[in-house]
């Protein structure tokens, strides 16, 4: 990926965790604005070829994350974003960058109930799950936070970011920009 375009990736996945740490949502125009510079760019790389490795990037990235919207478990913006995130990657960089997000999205979920555990919150004192063991403790704090929203946009960054260093695009941006 030339760095131009890696760039650009990574401000719109700057972008995006922003307003997902801000907003608690990915607004569509961020989102579209970056399938379609994906799209342009691979396009301007590639011709017809980088324009067909684009969409089916794209759709490669919403196919791997829409089960788990189907079930409630992230928000439409989050697998907007990784499809927006495929147009740049290509259908094998979507795909490998949508199971680092999983896992990153994964540990960054255990951390958080971790989190929780050790601090502790007023709703969980007030319940009476509290008042027994340490088990049923884990148990409350994992169904209070199970209903609080989390910003996936940082689990799918992370994951783009990763197959960008994987994959020499990270370390190219770092040339071009002069960091060494």
């Amino acid at each position: 990926m030339p760095p131009l375009m890696a760039c650009v990736l990574v401000v719109v996945l700057a972008l995006a965790v922003r307003e997902d740490l801000l907003r608690h949502r990915i607004p569509n125009e961020l989102n579209m604005a970056g399938v379609i510079l994906g799209f342009g760019f691979a396009t301007l790389v590639g011709g017809a070829s980088g324009a067909i490795h684009s969409v089916g990037g794209a759709l490669v990235g919403c196919a791997a994350l829409m089960p788990f919207y189907l079930l409630r478990g992230m928000g439409a913006g989050d697998v907007k974003l990784m499809g927006s995130t495929g147009a740049f990657l290509g259908p094998s960089g979507a795909l490998l960058a949508a199971a680092l997000a999983l896992i990153a999205g994964a540990v960054l979920g255990i951390a958080i109930v971790l989190w929780r555990l050790v601090e502790p919150r007023p709703l969980l004192e007030t319940s009476p799950l509290v008042e027994g063991s340490g088990a049923w403790r884990a148990v409350a704090t994992i169904l209070v936070v199970r209903s609080e929203r989390f910003p996936y946009a940082v689990a799918i960054a992370v994951g783009v970011i990763t197959t960008l260093w994987l994959r020499g695009s990270l370390g190219a941006l770092f040339v071009a920009l002069g960091i060494e």
